[in-house]
């Protein structure tokens, strides 16, 4: 389909920063078929996945412990998104209860809804319940009433659903709640301080960086006083400049009543321009509801510092050959070989020989290296570990099942097979042996885009995702995956959450 811009569409480009030709470009995307993963094989124990002994561990972390002085290191925490969703069973309850024709019993009966009863029943437990509490008039002598809850529900929604799941209350001290974002902080204190001070970086949504100051600033300070860290905290927002074009079902372009063309962000896939302008040499990226309560932290610190030491004996090597094969060295090509297959997981031709081998190596030795930790699956939606293959290639890659051709029997029972999941807990080396930093939106798999439809104003509407941070945002790094215990992951994905054992401090 042929599309024209207005002067008005071009204005828009230009304040946005994207030019005519990537808008064109996207709508081109926009009207192809999405490509989907070809999965070889679920990664497993030995194969694809390394299971190390206690003393592998525990070696590992030494190593970090020993050489993190020597480099620059910072915790990257994507912590753009809002709590909607962790809210939605509550928002749906305010939508269907009529307080005036049912009792709440009645319609917990009606709805049979275990996740209202679970809420219900562990409302105390709530890190934010004294803050609600407060808040309501409608409380007498310590008991609920059937209003109550129902107002204890609608001050939550008011008071918490839009603010950043980042700055939601998620454990209570007694003397002090903590958000998502400073537990993270006192988490970080474990394992990234070096010369006494760390770096945090968190992307956030526009123009709540003073909401994130404000919130962090009495945690900033604790940690400095208690325990004479500096904690260097920076944040950035997703680019406007990877937001996509949006239009109709029919591939024509969505204009508003205004006749405005609307960009849409375009997924946490657009975050690797962030994680691109960071300077650091060592990277720690993980998601912001993955955190537990303080008791746990010197135990999940360990994994952390297990998987950075990975990262660091990995990248000794591979600096060591890509060193060696830019200079021509005298060196076996089949060590490198050997070290490329077995621990880069990186198949290798096996008609090169000679200069086509030796190209071949020094191609795959210089990208970008991840080692991510894995745990066993256990039920909770989302990605894991799988051998892909793509133009004759076999690779490691983490894999959502929205990029699986699930009307495909034998892809979808390969995806179902996987017996480890994705808990976003990545350890990335972003420099190559020269100590020049790599430019990241080269190493991404482009093709593995998604196509969402949405609704806006009442209409159908496509737009683009780009490739996923850590799946496609990624595809082309070195992959390394390690199994790590299931105890290291402990999301918040819905309300109910924060009553789980790993969340309850008192």
């Amino acid at each position: 389909m042929k599309h024209s811009f207005t002067k008005q569409d071009l204005a828009l480009f230009d304040d946005i920063g994207i030019s005519s030709d990537d808008v064109a470009a996207q709508l081109i995307l926009l009207e192809k078929k999405v490509n989907t993963t070809s999965l070889v094989r679920a990664a497993s124990a030995g194969d694809g996945i390394r299971v190390l002994t206690q003393k592998q561990m525990l070696d590992y972390a030494k190593l970090f412990d020993q050489e993190k002085g020597s480099f620059s290191m910072v915790r990257f925490i994507p912590a753009s998104g809002l709590a909607t969703r962790m809210f939605k069973f509550l928002h749906y309850f305010i939508k269907n209860y009529d307080i005036e024709k049912e009792t709440l019993r009645s319609y917990l009966n009606r709805k049979k809804t275990y996740k209202l009863a679970v809420f219900f029943g562990g409302l105390e437990k709530l890190p934010f319940y004294q803050i609600i509490k407060s808040q309501i008039k409608e409380f007498h002598n310590g008991a609920f009433q059937q209003d109550y809850r129902y107002l204890f529900i609608q001050k939550t929604i008011a008071l918490l659903s839009k603010l950043p799941k980042a700055l939601i209350p998620f454990h209570n001290y007694n003397i002090n709640i903590r958000t998502a974002a400073s537990e993270q902080l006192y988490f970080s204190k474990e394992f990234m301080v070096s010369e006494k001070a760390m770096n945090i970086h968190f992307t956030i949504p526009p123009k709540s960086t003073k909401a994130f100051e404000e919130s962090l600033s009495k945690s900033i300070e604790e940690i400095s006083k208690t325990d004479a860290i500096q904690t260097h905290v920076s944040y950035s927002n997703q680019k406007r400049s990877t937001d996509s074009v949006t239009v109709n079902m029919d591939n024509s372009l969505y204009r508003n009543q205004f006749g405005n063309l609307f960009f849409r962000a375009a997924g946490h896939g657009a975050l690797i321009d962030n994680l691109n302008d960071l300077e650091e040499a060592v990277v720690f990226l993980s998601n912001i509801d993955n955190i537990a309560v303080s008791v746990y932290h010197k135990k999940a610190s360990f994994y952390k510092k297990m998987l950075a030491g990975v990262l660091l004996s990995t990248l000794k090597r591979v600096y060591k050959f890509s060193q060696a094969l830019e200079n021509h060295d005298s060196i076996d090509l089949s060590k490198i070989k050997t070290f490329i297959q077995d621990t880069l997981n990186i198949d290798v031709p096996k008609n090169l020989s000679g200069n086509a081998l030796q190209e071949f190596l020094q191609l795959k030795l210089n990208r970008p290296l991840r080692v991510c930790g894995m745990v066993k699956n256990e039920g909770e939606p989302g990605g894991g570990p799988f051998w892909v293959e793509k133009s004759g290639q076999t690779s490691l890659q983490i894999v959502e099942s929205a990029q699986v051709n699930m009307s495909n029997t034998a892809q979808k029972d390969i995806f179902k097979s996987g017996t480890y999941f994705n808990p976003v807990d990545i350890v990335c080396s972003t420099y190559d042996h020269k100590a020049n930093k790599y430019n990241l939106k080269n190493f991404v798999d482009y093709d593995s885009y998604f196509v969402v439809e949405k609704s806006m104003d009442g209409v159908a509407i496509k737009a683009l995702e780009l490739p996923g941070l850590w799946n496609g945002g990624m595809a082309d790094w070195n992959t390394i995956f390690v199994e790590v215990p299931v105890r290291t992951f402990n999301p918040v994905k819905t309300v109910n959450d924060l009553l789980r054992p790993m969340h309850q401090s008192i």
